[in-house]
């Protein structure tokens, strides 16, 4: 089977022990681990013999020199996966991004707390300033229920909404009916302040 771990890769711990030897696992670096785009994964489980329908040359880079045979050739390990030719900024940013964190001593569970902690401040505030427009009755999943690092709020005129709250230099995501704000390691308290005083802005 295959999961996809991009909303947890640097946002919410993950122990993949009782299934890392029937698992692909992949993610990429856009977003939690600020690496921007070009930086994704794909893990592998040990012994898989499966060959991809699809890839690119770089999958076949350590048979080059061999002889062309009837089928396509791969490497024997998970280059067999790769793509071709690849910007590796994104990796060096990855690198920068975890070195930083490493320095810190920032944990993944360190991060979901903060993560968590924003979250519940903005949706605090949300109450405290009486915003309707976006009640924690809205939330999808309900606020009670465990997470990753970004709330999504189900209302009506979403797209009007969107407009309104991207005008105060607010970036968020919209997806249909659903506005999604996002917490990662780089906001702090001073972020949702400002955050709830653009939304009244815009709102209210």
């Amino acid at each position: 089977m295959a999961i996809d771990g991009y909303h947890a890769f640097c946002a919410l711990p993950v122990d993949l022990a009782r299934v890392h030897r029937r698992a692909f696992y992949l993610g990429g670096g856009y977003k939690y681990a600020m690496a921007g785009e070009g930086a994704a994964y794909l893990a592998v489980p040990p012994g898989c013999g499966l060959r991809p329908v699809d890839t690119g040359w770089f999958a076949s880079f350590d048979t080059l020199s061999g002889k062309p045979g009837e089928k396509v050739p791969y490497a024997a390990d998970a280059f067999r996966f790769w793509g071709a030719t690849f910007d590796p900024t994104g990796v060096y940013r990855l690198n920068a991004a975890m070195d930083w964190l490493a320095s810190t001593g920032t944990t993944i569970a360190g991060v979901h707390r903060h993560s968590v902690g924003l979250q519940k401040r903005f949706l605090d505030g949300l109450v405290r300033i009486g915003m309707k427009e976006l009640a924690p009755a809205d939330l999808v999943p309900p606020a009670e229920v465990a997470r990753g690092n970004f709330l999504a709020f189900d209302v009506d005129d979403a797209e009007d909404r969107y407009r309104r709250i991207t005008a105060q230099n607010v970036i968020i995501d919209r997806r249909d009916r659903r506005l999604r704000f996002g917490f990662g390691v780089y906001h702090d308290e001073h972020d949702v302040r400002l955050l709830l005083e653009a939304l009244s802005r815009a709102l209210k």
